[in-house]
C-alpha cells in the first residue's frame, strides 16, 4: 500500500484553486502536525501554499483556507458523503485534537485532510462526473452556506452590474491602453450575451419543471479536463459548491471548447454521450447547460483578472486571451448553435432552441 501511495504522491502536481485564499505561505510544520492531530510524518512534499505528506503508509495535504466555519462545516460533510458513497480520491478533512476544523498557525487557519483513495488513472469524464452527480444527490441535510441552487440570475446580474459599473468608469477617463481600448469596444457585445443568457434561464425556469436529475448536488466552482487529470490534487471539498450539475457540464465544454477551438466536436460529442450513459439531460437540465454556456464567464474571468493582477506579464497574457476571445467570438456562437445537437437532442425538439440570432450568424 505504501508504495501505492508513493506513486500517487510522485504524480501530484499543486493546483491552488480560487477557492483556497492563501494568506502567506507558511508550511504546518511537523511537530504541530503530530502534536495537534497525531501524525507522524515520513515524507513531506510542499509545493506552493498547499503541502502533501506521507505518514505511516497514508497520505495527509494541508493548506491555510480563509473560509466561515459553518461553511467549512458544511462542505466537510459533503466530503464525507461522497467518500462514504464510494467516490474515490476525496479529502477528508480531520479534526484536530481539540475537536475543530481549523488550526491556528502563526495568524492563519489550516486545515489538514487525509486521502484513502486515490483517482483512476484511466477513467471517461463524462460517465465518471455523472457517477459523480448521482452521489451528491443523495445528500440527505439542507446545504445552505455554499448552495447555488436557485441563485444564477441573482447572481449573474450582479457580476453583469459590477462590470458595467466598471466599463462605465473606464469610458468617461478614457482607455489608458489597448486593453482598455478592447474592454471598452467589446463590452457592449458581452453584455447582450449576458443579458440573453438571463432571459433564457428565466424562460427555461418558468416553463420547465424540474426532473429528479435536476435536484442539487456537489458541484466544482470550475469543472475543467484538468480538474481530475494526471496532475490534480485529488478531490478537494474547498473547490465545492453545491448546485444543478449543469454547472459543470457546462464549464467542462466552455474550458474543452478554449483549448481547442477548432476540433472540439468530437471530444464535446464523446463527454455528452458518457454522461447520458448513466444520467440522460432533461428539458430543464439542457436548457440550463446552455444559459450557462451562453453565459461568457470567460469575458467576465480575463476583465476581473487584468483589474487585479500586479504583474506585467500576466496582464500582457490576459490582453492576449481578450483579444482572441474578441476576434473568434463568431466561433464560439457556432458551438453555441451546435451544442444541443453534440448532446443527441433531435432538431425540431420546440423546447430546447437556438436563440435565432445565433443561428441566423452560424457559419457553415
Amino acid at each position: 500500500m505504501l508504495t501505492t501511495y508513493n506513486s500517487y504522491l510522485a504524480h501530484i502536481l499543486i493546483i491552488v484553486s480560487k477557492e483556497l485564499e492563501v494568506m502567506n505561505n507558511i508550511v504546518m510544520n511537523k511537530q504541530l502536525l503530530h502534536e495537534q492531530y497525531g501524525i507522524t510524518v515520513d515524507q513531506e512534499i510542499s509545493s506552493g501554499a498547499i503541502n502533501i505528506y506521507n505518514g505511516g503508509g497514508r497520505v495527509f495535504m494541508s493548506f491555510a483556507i480563509n473560509m466561515e466555519e459553518q461553511d467549512l462545516q458544511e462542505r466537510s460533510s459533503l466530503a464525507y458523503h461522497m467518500h462514504n458513497k464510494g467516490e474515490k480520491g476525496v479529502w477528508l478533512p480531520l479534526l484536530n485534537n481539540e475537536q475543530k476544523l481549523l488550526t491556528k498557525l502563526e495568524s492563519n487557519d489550516y486545515v489538514v485532510c487525509i486521502n484513502e483513495m486515490e483517482i483512476p488513472q484511466s477513467y471517461e469524464v463524462g460517465r465518471e462526473l455523472a457517477i459523480f452527480h448521482y452521489r451528491g444527490r443523495s445528500i440527505p441535510q439542507r446545504i445552505v452556506f455554499c448552495s447555488r441552487i436557485g441563485k444564477w440570475k441573482e447572481m449573474w446580474e450582479q457580476r453583469v452590474d459590477q462590470l458595467e459599473r466598471v466599463w462605465r468608469d473606464k469610458l468617461a477617463a478614457k482607455p489608458q491602453n489597448d486593453f482598455e481600448k478592447l474592454f471598452i469596444d467589446s463590452y457592449p457585445y458581452y453584455a447582450g450575451l449576458s443579458e440573453n443568457a438571463i432571459q433564457y434561464l428565466v424562460d427555461t425556469e418558468i416553463d420547465e419543471n424540474p426532473e429528479m436529475v435536476d435536484a442539487g448536488t456537489v458541484c466544482y466552482d470550475r469543472f475543467t479536463s484538468e480538474t481530475w487529470g494526471p496532475g490534480s490534487n485529488g478531490k478537494l471539498f474547498s473547490e465545492w459548491v453545491f448546485d444543478h450539475s449543469a454547472r459543470d457540464i457546462a464549464e467542462w465544454i466552455r474550458a474543452y471548447y478554449f483549448k481547442q477551438p477548432n476540433t472540439y466536436h468530437q471530444g464535446v460529442e464523446s463527454f455528452l454521450r458518457q454522461y447520458q450513459s448513466i444520467t440522460p439531460l432533461s428539458t430543464f437540465s439542457a436548457r440550463m447547460l446552455f444559459s450557462r454556456l451562453l453565459l461568457p464567464v470567460h469575458y467576465f474571468e480575463i476583465i476581473e483578472q487584468y483589474y487585479v493582477t500586479k504583474s506585467e506579464g500576466e496582464k500582457t497574457r490576459l490582453e492576449e486571451r481578450l483579444e482572441n476571445f474578441v476576434k473568434h467570438s463568431t466561433m464560439y456562437e457556432r458551438m453555441l448553435s451546435e451544442i444541443y445537437e453534440l448532446a443527441g437532442i433531435l432538431k425540431g425538439n420546440i423546447k430546447m432552441v437556438v436563440p435565432e440570432w445565433i443561428m441566423n450568424g452560424r457559419t457553415i
